[in-house]
């Protein structure tokens, strides 16, 4: 059966066929005018900063300067780095849960529609709950080690994964369906065809949001409770003032969310590539 065809006819949401890649001076361009303006702005704003700061007579411990938390960030005594490494195994790891069970749960939803009438009340209800007051509960439940904090970033990645995947595989082509029932494809096939291709660009977006939510899920856990990992270190800096090492630790968090996000983006090019081929 030609299934595979009448799929390619679905421009929208499938590749084109015999697309050339564009070269790599091409690809670079675009990006370097889309993000210059932005970095240099943020460089600019480190310069004021840096001269500001000491000028107004603004106390270190109220805000630091640019260079006074590079500083901190390279200082090796600090042990940032060793933070930052404990922060991003749970935080990838709660991704890599969270992500993998709102696919699987979507897939269910759209396959049996009573379960979804079921659980998905339940679903919206868990999302009402404050992550301040959950984060706890977590930590008295599983301990002071890294398995709250992989539960958190689970539970921060879970929802948005969920929603747009079921979005996703709700969002097919009425006469495509109609054309493969009518060829006798299977609801297998109709799902790996049809269903699954048309969702993968509404999965990515998901997943480019989770990436930054599991890594706040993870900060908010350690927040909460931990003896190591960035937001082990905020909570210690803040407490002694040293804000210098505050802003260090927030920078590395931030960096670890861009890291995550900016590689979801490379594999959304490399798996989703007809909608870059435009």
């Amino acid at each position: 059966m030609p299934y595979n065809v009448l799929i390619m006819s679905n421009t929208a949401t499938q590749p084109k066929v015999g697309c050339r890649a564009a070269p790599p001076t091409r690809r670079t361009w675009p990006l370097v005018r889309r993000y210059a303006p932005s970095a240099l702005l943020f460089v600019a704003l480190l310069g004021a900063l840096q001269l500001a700061l000491p000028a107004l007579g603004v106390p270190p411990y109220l805000l630091p300067t640019p260079a006074r938390v590079l500083a901190r960030l390279l200082d090796p005594s600090s042990g940032l780095f060793g933070h930052l490494a404990v922060t991003a195994a749970a935080g990838i790891s709660g991704l890599i849960i969270g992500a993998t069970a709102g696919v699987a749960l979507a897939t269910l939803f759209v396959a049996v529609r009573p379960v979804e009438r079921a659980l998905y009340p339940w679903v919206i209800i868990s999302q009402t709950l404050p992550a301040a007051a959950l984060a706890p509960l977590l930590t008295i439940w599983l301990g002071n080690g890294v398995a709250p904090r992989i539960a958190m970033a689970a539970l921060f990645a879970f929802f948005p994964v969920l929603v747009n995947t079921a979005q996703g595989l709700r969002r097919i082509s009425a006469e495509q369906l109609d054309l493969l029932r009518a060829w006798g494809a299977s609801p297998a096939q109709i799902f790996r065809l049809l269903r699954v291709p048309a969702c993968l660009p509404t999965l990515f977006a998901s997943l480019k949001i989770a990436s930054t939510l599991a890594v706040v899920g993870t900060i908010v856990s350690e927040l909460a409770g931990s003896s190591n990992g960035l937001g082990y270190v905020i909570s210690i800096a803040t407490y002694h003032l040293r804000t210098d090492q505050v802003f260090a630790a927030i920078t590395l968090a931030s960096s670890l969310s861009l890291a995550l996000y900016v590689g979801i983006v490379a594999a959304e090019r490399q798996v989703v590539f007809w909608q870059h081929d435009r």
